[in-house]
């Protein structure tokens, strides 16, 4: 692995958040001071083509990179824009069953509140209440 794509892999395993891509350009730059933007979104699209990252979708944001593999799901906090793993159970089979036929993939990113956000939602009622 070269030192590019180390530093690429350690900033996105490190972090507690999933990043955007110029999240982890700043995060691999405190790492490897003369690493390239292009350098890490190459690497990010080899790292997600290699499956050593998914790349998270959204319209209307920034696509983001999380380090679990495994299947889940993700909530979006339409205040902060954070987004959460979740786990809904087996979706797959239920797709399945639902449409008669096998499902490959699927991608499902739901719009909440985070944690954050409503108790300051709550905190803001109560004092406005």
């Amino acid at each position: 692995m070269t030192r590019q794509r180390e530093a690429v892999m350690q900033a996105v395993l490190e972090s507690p958040r999933h990043m955007t891509a110029d999240e982890i350009f700043e995060a691999a730059r405190a790492r490897l001071p003369g690493i390239s933007r292009a350098t890490v979104y190459r690497n990010l699209g080899l790292m997600e083509r290699d499956g050593q990252v998914r790349r998270v979708r959204t319209a209307d944001a920034p696509d983001r990179f999380d380090k679990t593999l495994s299947p889940h799901e993700h909530i979006r906090c339409p205040r902060c824009g954070e987004f959460q793993d979740v786990r809904l159970g087996d979706l797959r089979a239920l797709l399945e069953a639902r449409l008669g036929r096998p499902v490959g993939s699927y991608e499902l990113n739901v719009s909440a509140l985070c944690d954050v956000c409503m108790r300051a939602g709550e905190r803001e009622e109560q004092t406005h209440g």
